[in-house]
């Protein structure tokens, strides 16, 4: 079963777009594909304790509201809930890191 988070950020899609690429790499994730057009990411999270990466899916999509929509899905690497991280750590780390990469401001 697949996991989410979503975040709302005040910022135009294609910023949006290349603030997530940019705190990926800052963060070490490694981008496998970009998707432009469609606003879509593809990426292997950092190994921590796990020998595989956690992969992610990251959608950038305008949300119609005024702003744009941060979508980050992954799939756990492992049904043990422990010592192999779960993803949701990951998909934190980046949210947070792109809205420092964006200087801040407002997020929902």
């Amino acid at each position: 079963m697949a996991h989410s988070r979503t975040r709302t950020l005040a910022w135009p899609p294609p910023a949006v777009f290349e603030a997530t690429l940019v705190a990926a790499s800052r963060l070490g994730f490694a981008v496998s594909q970009t998707d432009r057009q469609g606003g879509h990411l593809y990426l292997d999270g950092p190994r921590r304790l796990a020998r595989f990466p956690v992969r992610y899916t990251v959608s950038v999509t305008d949300s119609g509201l005024g702003g744009t929509a941060v979508h980050i899905a992954w799939q756990p690497a492992s049904p043990l809930p422990w010592p192999l991280p779960s993803g949701a750590g990951g998909a934190a780390r980046l949210h947070r890191g792109i809205h420092q990469t964006l200087g801040g401001g407002r997020s929902r």
